[in-house]
């Protein structure tokens, strides 16, 4: 159970870094503001995501019991 939700915070992390690079990216290349914009929306879903729906929620539902 708590490996369960470890592995999915850690992946969702992983995630959020990987778009976080995607938007320093658009402005290092000068890409439109409407790219940058459109990433740094999807990087705020994903930490809003991951912090209220991962690390905010007390009971983790799992079938793995330990």
């Amino acid at each position: 159970m708590k490996l369960t939700k470890n592995l999915a915070i850690a992946l969702e992390t992983v995630g959020c870094f990987i778009t976080l690079a995607g938007v320093v990216t658009e402005w290092a290349t000068h890409a439109d503001y409407g790219y940058c914009i459109i990433t740094g929306g999807a990087l705020v879903v994903t930490f809003g995501g991951m912090i209220f729906a991962k690390c905010m929620k007390r009971n983790w539902h799992d079938e793995d019991k330990d």
